[in-house]
């Protein structure tokens, strides 16, 4: 939520949030199909310059 990942280089202030951890496995049905419910990721609190990635 506050935009922090688990990563030891990932030095931002804002706290982990506990409930996400980067990665989940999903179930498929008979015929292969699935379904991800995902969240749209929010905006970076700084502003790209011009050797930013």
């Amino acid at each position: 939520a506050g935009g922090r990942y688990r990563h030891k280089k990932d030095t931002y202030l804002a706290p982990i949030d506990p409930n996400f951890g980067g990665c989940r496995r999903t179930l498929t049905d008979e015929n292969g199909y699935y379904y991800f419910r995902t969240v749209k990721p929010g905006a970076y609190p700084w502003r790209n310059w011009v050797n930013n990635w």
